[in-house]
């Protein structure tokens, strides 16, 4: 079969008879496969490339990009392509996020166009991707796409001397990028002698994103381990930074030294000072398990968080020392004995709680944990309590119904956010409670906020209830979300006096409104795709673009999504309804 019109014959005139195979998934491998053949003319190949760049889905470019892509990774089978730098330069100019039309216009591009973009690099010629990211990092006077340019190239050839140049001209320029160019130099500068020395000089000037690289690239690196060893020891006076709390960056220094001085007997000592420097503090804690990390079975670290549990009144230190000592040495009984002591001895009845939480963490179904929670639910006045102690207590069934109980209560509370954290642990104990699924339909549907929203979406997601939804309720959630796509505003940002939004605020609008595509993509089902494109297909014109991009944006997203799921021809009916 050498004949490409077999996976690709466009006829929109009768696109039932047409052949589409290029855009099923289960071809996809066949389609690459023609292309690797060597009996296949070359004439051929050069024709189909051109067919699918030059595809006009006539349906908003959904499928006119995806075959654009697939010509793209036919490329690493077939890179003598006459057309393979066009295909390149252009695939990189929609990986970019945005360009510039002339020195007056700057183009936007969405989203899912451009993550797709970014993994079709991955995926086509990687010595002509290699190639014009080297071309773009010397062209390029846009500081952003130079900084991205350069991560990108260093991830696709480690090591690249001109990725590593830039992002260091970038850090040496001490300006606005400084934060960002050390992060991208973070992904790409693993063991480099250079990239770790030039670090080390800004590490006054921006601690938290130099101490953090270092811990991500100075494995086993003397140079880094030094530089972190000198920062733990400075005074707190000796530091000064106006975004960062000390304990931040203390904290930040002591885990990246865990991270990368295994073995170190300086590191060692030099942890252990600081434990005794700080040993009723929160951040020894963090000491004690970066010590236990580049020194496993360290008796210091073992012994300063048992300590901490004995004599803290902190619930803060408490919980974090646990949760070490979860990692650390799991089947450990003083702290079983330790914890069941306090629960017993504490007038506190906040740290009887958080010791009970502990406790019921690190043994789990530990009956002195369950019974204090037990008794704490009965009386409890903090929300997060009813939360915490139903997490404990649902495993074991003897308490289902006092948990219940209790959520009808946080429900009642007409608090939307309790609410929802209420019925979704309703559901997770009944999926047929059929009382709490009308009443999260309900507040989806009165709700003004979108992190609800949110959340609802994700819940319904991560434990697959909206499959369990009947199909009345799934198709009013549904309806809100649409709804919400089409009316959404963020009731925090005012218009100025024009009528327009700043910079700051259009970004607020496009967070949540995204935030809003990903909950509909998540549990729309394959039946209500081709209704959601005939709805919001005409948000996509130029003309709604240049006036609400924002939504623009989020509409883009979720008819991508329809796209990637629905057959040409269906969507095409659908897109022309």
């Amino acid at each position: 079969m050498h004949d490409w019109q077999y996976f690709f014959n466009h006829d929109r005139s009768n696109l039932n008879q047409a052949t589409y195979r290029i855009f099923e998934p289960e071809w996809k491998a066949e389609i690459l496969h023609w292309f690797s053949q060597k009996n296949v003319d070359k004439r051929q190949k050069e024709d189909f490339i051109q067919a699918l760049i030059g595809f006009d889905d006539g349906c908003g470019d959904f499928y006119r990009y995806r075959a654009y892509f697939l010509a793209a990774e036919a490329l690493s089978q077939f890179p003598e392509c006459s057309l393979g730098d066009a295909i390149v330069e252009q695939v990189l100019k929609w990986s970019y996020a945005y360009f510039r039309q002339d020195k007056s216009d700057w183009q936007i591009l969405p989203k899912p166009l451009v993550k797709t973009a970014r993994k079709t690099l991955e995926l086509t010629d990687r010595k002509r991707v290699i190639a014009a990211f080297v071309h773009l990092i010397h062209t390029t006077e846009s500081r952003t796409v130079l900084r991205l340019a350069a991560e990108k190239l260093g991830k696709l050839d480690p090591g690249n001397k001109s990725a590593i140049a830039a992002l260091m001209l970038l850090i040496q320029q001490n300006n606005s990028h400084l934060g960002t160019a050390i992060r991208s130099l973070e992904k790409i500068g693993y063991g480099n002698e250079t990239v770790i020395t030039t670090l080390i000089q800004f590490i006054k000037i921006t601690p938290w994103a130099v101490i953090h690289s270092l811990g991500q690239i100075g494995c086993g690196n003397e140079t880094a381990i030094a530089a972190l060893i000198k920062f733990i020891k400075m005074k707190p006076d000796e530091i000064t930074n106006e975004w960062l709390m000390l304990e931040d960056i203390y904290e930040g220094a002591i885990k990246a030294l865990g991270n990368i001085a295994y073995g170190n007997q300086i590191a060692i000592a030099t942890l252990i000072d600081f434990i005794q420097r700080y040993k009723d503090d929160l951040i020894c804690s963090d000491a004690a398990k970066a010590l236990w990390d580049i020194d496993p079975g360290n008796a210091i670290a073992l012994n300063i968080l048992v300590q901490i549990l004995e004599t803290t009144e902190n619930t803060s230190l408490l919980d974090m020392s646990v949760r070490y000592l979860m990692v650390i040495d799991p089947g450990n009984k003083a702290v079983i004995t330790i914890l069941t002591e306090r629960i017993k001895t504490t007038e506190n009845e906040f740290f009887r709680c958080k010791a009970a939480l502990c406790l019921g963490k690190f043994d789990s179904g530990n009956r002195v944990a369950i019974t204090t929670l037990s008794k704490i639910l009965e009386t409890a006045e903090e929300e997060w309590v009813y939360f915490h102690a139903a997490d404990i207590l649902a495993p074991t069934n003897d308490y289902q119904q006092q948990i219940i109980k209790a959520m009808w209560k946080m429900v009642n509370l007409k608090d939307e956010r309790t609410s929802l954290d209420a019925l979704f642990i309703l559901l997770e104990i009944d999926s047929n409670n059929q009382q709490a699924f009308n009443t999260l339909i309900r507040l989806l549907n009165t709700t003004k906020h979108e992190s609800i929203l949110t959340s609802a979406a994700y819940h319904l997601q991560q434990f697959n209830l909206s499959i369990k939804l009947e199909t009345k309720k799934l198709n009013e959630l549904i309806a809100v979300f649409i709804k919400l796509i089409q009316t959404y505003q963020d009731l925090a940002v005012k218009e100025n006096e024009n009528g327009d939004l700043f910079p700051s605020e259009w970004l607020s609008y496009e967070s949540g409104l995204l935030d809003i595509a990903d909950n509909l993509t998540s549990v729309i089902q394959k039946e209500h795709l081709p209704q959601v494109v005939i709805t919001l297909k005409d948000y996509l014109s130029e003309q709604f673009y240049k006036n609400n991009s924002y939504r623009y944006e989020a509409v883009f997203k979720i008819i991508w999504h329809c796209a990637e799921n629905l057959t040409y021809p269906d969507f095409y009916k659908a897109w022309h309804n």
